[in-house]
């Protein structure tokens, strides 16, 4: 098949064939031909203002009006359009794979328009509404971020793409239960975060961030560190909160929250995953009868310290206790099965009751 010269004022890096239009879906190479008989590979990326934007093999997006185009692919640009849009917010149909290095971001931003989901709760959208300035929205590949400023935006997806593969490899055998993505809204500032949960009367003021089924709510602490932390732990139950279906206690959702927030961000920034190093030593933690018993947060500072630090000191020793099978079996059996925490303890480690599992804590901790 013989080459012709590109359109340099078109795709300047890219070599044009004399090859027949086959219909494609978003995101994939196709290829496209002039009214002037001349071709590219390349692959849809919109058409706004009566201009279409292509993305080459080699990642570098250039546009050109669509009347250009043979009648056949602007009938085709048309249909992309129309599908693409209509993509917006849907899970990609892939099988998840374990991340390797910082992801990087798959992000664009979308065009105006409501892109707030049915699923978020009505007067917490209108709380977040009642902010000073105005929405932005934006898509990666795995949720939709809804923004103010963009910096802690992208950072935010690029994470959330990383924690969703990292989590979801980790624990085989679970299924996301929803082709909707999960969406998270970042308000730029400590003071506009306040108003917000003041005016979506959020029972716990003392939240730097909180998930609400598959939505999560947090704000930028103008700290790279603290930002990506915070994040991290969110994030988890944002990617759990899409593979459970059944709650499991609170003591075990805060727990598996901490340590996947932990090991997940330290994979994300590249280094090898090492929960015991955040753990440290527990002092003045919760018996287990207590803290299996507790249906809320603690109410003062130094009590949810107590309550997070020995959550995830307790999924620490079931993490170590067998294989990490294991302790995918006993979390399945309680939020797939819906059995009760402490049959499934039985049924898996063979601890008979909390006192049994209470001594071996004891000597975990020791």
């Amino acid at each position: 098949m013989t080459a012709k010269a590109p359109i340099s004022f078109m795709f300047p890096v890219l070599w044009f064939f004399a090859l027949i239009s086959v219909p494609g879906t978003p995101d994939e190479l196709r290829t496209w031909t002039t009214v002037t008989g001349q071709s590219a590979e390349a692959k849809f990326v919109k058409f706004e203002n009566g201009f279409v934007s292509f993305q080459s093999p080699e990642g570098r997006e250039v546009s050109m009006p669509l009347h250009q185009l043979m009648p056949e692919d602007r009938t085709e640009v048309l249909r992309l359009a129309a599908e693409k849009e209509a993509r917006v917010g849907v899970m990609p149909d892939e099988e998840v794979s374990r991340p390797t290095g910082r992801r990087e971001v798959t992000w664009r931003e979308l065009e105006d328009g409501d892109h707030w989901p049915e699923f978020m709760p009505k007067h917490i959208r209108e709380a977040a509404l009642t902010m000073p300035r105005p929405w932005r929205h934006a898509e990666s590949k795995y949720f939709v971020i809804h923004f103010q400023q963009l910096g802690f935006a992208r950072q935010a997806a690029r994470m959330a793409d990383f924690q969703y593969q990292f989590i979801a490899s980790d624990l085989p055998g679970y299924q996301d239960r929803f082709r909707e993505k999960s969406h998270i809204v970042i308000f730029r500032n400590r003071e506009e975060w306040q108003d917000f949960l003041k005016a979506s009367n959020q029972e716990n003021s003392w939240f730097a961030a909180f998930v609400s089924g598959r939505m999560m709510y947090i704000q930028d602490f103008g700290n790279t560190e603290t930002n990506a932390n915070i994040l991290a732990h969110e994030m988890s139950h944002l990617v759990l909160n899409r593979f459970f279906r059944h709650q499991p206690p609170l003591w075990l959702n805060e727990g598996l929250a901490e340590w996947y927030g932990h090991i997940g961000y330290q994979s994300f920034k590249g280094q090898r995953a090492n929960p015991w190093r955040a753990m440290g030593r527990l002092r003045n933690g919760y018996d287990l009868e207590t803290l299996f018993g507790m249906r809320r947060y603690p109410t003062n500072r130094e009590d949810i310290s107590r309550f997070y630090r020995t959550s995830q000191q307790v999924v620490g020793l079931l993490m170590q206790e067998k294989e990490h099978q294991d302790f995918v079996r006993y979390l399945q059996a309680i939020t797939v099965e819906g059995k009760a925490p402490l049959v499934a303890l039985r049924e898996v480690y063979g601890y008979e009751s909390v006192a049994d599992l209470q001594k071996a804590f004891d000597r975990f901790v020791r």
